[in-house]
């Protein structure tokens, strides 16, 4: 019974290893989202960074989980997969990497408004919509240069988009 038990899960150990496709938002595209919003952390990075990084991952996972669903169960699944999967991730993480800064509107009201803005929300929206825009600015560019792409296109342009927002983001702030 027990070389059953040992064979069934290396089997099943196997087969979730195992590569079945790739997509656009494929496990190594999260992973690697994941992996540099963890290294940002460790490296004392700021919490908009980090959002920028986690909000790109949480966006990825579930474009990737909408993908592996064949069935239809709900109208705008695939978006509403998107704003659980960010929700779950995000919401969670705020009160650990939460860093809060005002924004003061003087042109609002009388005597001006001053707003409180969590900047690790800010990034990780951020960080969401530029991974949404990723796909469009590949197809572009594989457009301009008439219907090529270059290799690992569509990965490269989303890390470099990330990095460049984290960095912008770390120099203003």
């Amino acid at each position: 019974m027990k070389k059953v038990a040992m064979t069934m899960g290396a089997l099943t150990a196997l087969t979730l290893l195992a590569p079945a496709a790739v997509y656009a938002h494929c496990p190594l595209c999260t992973a690697g989202a994941g992996v540099v919003a963890f290294g940002a952390a460790k490296l004392g990075i700021g919490a908009t960074s980090v959002g920028v990084f986690l909000g790109a991952f949480a966006v990825a996972l579930g474009l990737w989980l909408a993908r592996l669903l064949k069935k239809r169960y709900l109208p705008r699944q695939k978006e509403a997969l998107v704003i659980l999967s960010f929700a779950t991730t995000i919401l969670p993480l705020e009160p650990v990497i939460a860093d809060y800064t005002s924004l003061y509107i003087p042109f609002w009201g009388e005597y001006g408004k001053t707003l409180l803005i969590n900047r690790f929300i800010v990034g990780s929206l951020i960080g969401g919509g530029l991974l949404l825009a990723s796909p469009y600015l590949s197809k572009a560019l594989a457009l301009v240069r008439r219907g090529r792409m270059y290799p690992y296109q569509g990965m490269v342009i989303t890390f470099m988009l990330l990095l460049s927002a984290a960095f912008v983001i770390e120099i203003a702030v």
